[in-house]
């Protein structure tokens, strides 16, 4: 099959050069060299079969002495992967020379070949960009992003335990840099690239959670294995055969319901910005730090700024230092005389409207907030503020009253709330980074009640529905079962 956004990759350690490669490291044992020798044999390939994993991706070059050795080693077991139909990709890594490199992949018939800097004109084979997320990675001329600093998803043991004065835990996802990609770099696949972490005592919940992270964010994360399970594996461990099936079962449940890859974020907030530098970090950092606020938000990069839908919008936070071009500035305006908040930097030249004073409950709030027209311009008071409180005094501002949803219970759970193209079915993701159900179920409050909803999960043999229970207030809410990684609200609108 071709390399694209079919594609469902796997990395596969296995030959001399990844043996030279991790012995550059701490801590490398012989048994973890066995290991890595075991997996040069073709018939492991046999795990993969039967299962959504349909392209691999080996070490090809590196500019050590190993390249050659590697390239002839891993001959049989690429035949044997042609013959089984999965797809092949060669990982090119600095300082290897590209051009020996690519010769040698298109001898050895790979399908592709992965690489930090594109080469220009026609390679002789498909050329996977694989680099950190950025403009050059974003701008690459490649159906698939291969984004290198990806991050290993959970609730990071080395921090303090809670986030903020909401007292929400700080978790690692990859959803930022996937709103980035998908904004900048639309209609092209992305692959988070992330190893499990070494000396970390993984369970097989690591392992399904750092799967559903990319995966409901729209990516997919190229499959590794940690010594451990590759080990067992590699003895055909009921253990690891047993967790390897549940990884496996999980990529085939994203993979029957990746018609939410075609649905749209649902917010009532909207993030512009070019996310280039000065503004990357602020950018980025918004983007980590609402979904744990619980403000669903759309991505509007500043390129598309003048044409992109703000219908639904009740605020826009402006990210970036630069104010925009004129043309823009009056369509921000214009949406704020119409009753929308627009959220500023303290660069935006003779902010528009008049002051609004504010009460001393609300002194502490990190932006002045002028009337316009039905609306408010909110300009911020500080030149770098702090990234999180920046985000809690815009939802502050905002308020609750216009959440299309909410989430109670699970604090360390996010959730991400999408509608189909046409309004008629809706999905609200729900990840829970602890990896450990909670002791109360989690609720989701809707602002407009759905006709049915009914909750799927790779932890549930089948859907369950779920009961709508109005609220006095309005809106009505749901109880959800409990989970471990993620489950799902499907909703008929």
């Amino acid at each position: 099959m071709a390399i694209g956004t079919q594609s469902i990759p796997m990395r596969w350690p296995a030959g001399p050069l990844d043996i030279a490669r991790r012995q550059k490291g701490k801590n490398f044992t012989p048994e973890m060299a066995e290991v890595i020798r075991q997996w040069q044999d073709p018939s492991l390939l046999a795990f993969v079969q039967g299962t959504p994993v349909n392209c691999l991706v080996v070490s090809w070059a590196s500019g050590l002495p190993e390249d050659a050795e590697q390239q002839q080693a891993l001959q049989p077991l690429l035949e044997r992967a042609r013959q089984a139909g999965l797809d092949v990709v060669g990982l090119v890594e600095s300082p290897a020379d590209p051009a020996a490199a690519l010769a040698a992949a298109r001898t050895a018939g790979l399908s592709a070949v992965a690489m930090e800097a594109i080469p220009p004109g026609n390679a002789g084979i498909p050329v996977i960009a694989w680099a950190k997320s950025g403009e050059a990675l974003w701008g690459a001329n490649s159906p698939i992003l291969g984004m290198s600093d990806g991050l290993w998803p959970g609730v990071p043991q080395e921090r303090t335990p809670t986030g903020g004065p909401t007292n929400l835990p700080w978790v690692d996802s990859n959803g930022a840099l996937l709103a980035m990609a998908q904004a900048l770099a639309p209609n092209k696949a992305v692959w988070i690239v992330v190893d499990p972490p070494p000396k970390a005592k993984l369970t097989v919940e690591n392992y399904l959670l750092a799967v559903a992270d990319p995966a409901t964010y729209g990516g997919r994360w190229l499959i590794s294995l940690d010594d451990q399970m590759r080990a067992g594996l590699a003895a055909r461990s009921a253990p690891a055969v047993a967790d390897w099936k549940r990884i496996t079962d999980a990529a085939a449940f994203f993979e029957q319901n990746k018609a939410t890859r075609t649905y749209e974020r649902m917010g009532r907030l909207a993030v512009l910005s070019s996310f280039s530098e000065p503004d990357r970090f602020f950018g980025e950092d918004a983007l980590n730090l609402l979904p744990r606020l619980r403000e669903p938000f759309r991505v509007i990069p500043r390129s598309q700024a003048l044409t992109a839908s703000i219908k639904g919008l009740q605020g826009i936070l402006y990210v970036d230092q630069e104010p925009p071009d004129p043309k823009l500035r009056k369509r921000l305006i214009a949406f704020v005389k119409k009753g929308g908040t627009l959220f500023v930097r303290t660069t935006w030249p003779n902010p528009e409207g008049s002051p609004i004073e504010l009460s001393s409950a609300e002194a502490y709030l990190l932006f002045n907030v002028r009337s316009l027209g039905k609306g408010r311009l909110a300009v911020a008071k500080e030149d770098k503020p702090d990234t999180y409180f920046t985000c809690m005094d815009v939802q502050n501002i905002m308020s609750h009253r216009g959440d299309p949803a909410r989430l109670y219970n699970g604090s360390s759970m996010n959730f991400f709330y999408q509608v189909s193209p046409q309004d008629r079915q809706g999905v609200i993701h729900v990840l829970n980074y602890s990896r450990r159900p909670g002791s109360d179920n989690a609720l989701v409050y809707l602002k407009t009640p759905c006709r049915s909803a009914r909750f799927v999960s790779p932890e549930i043999a089948s859907p369950v529905a779920l009961q709508l229970v109005p609220q006095a207030a309005g809106g009505a809410e749901l109880s959800l079962p409990r989970i471990s990684v993620y489950g799902a609200v499907q909703m008929e609108t």
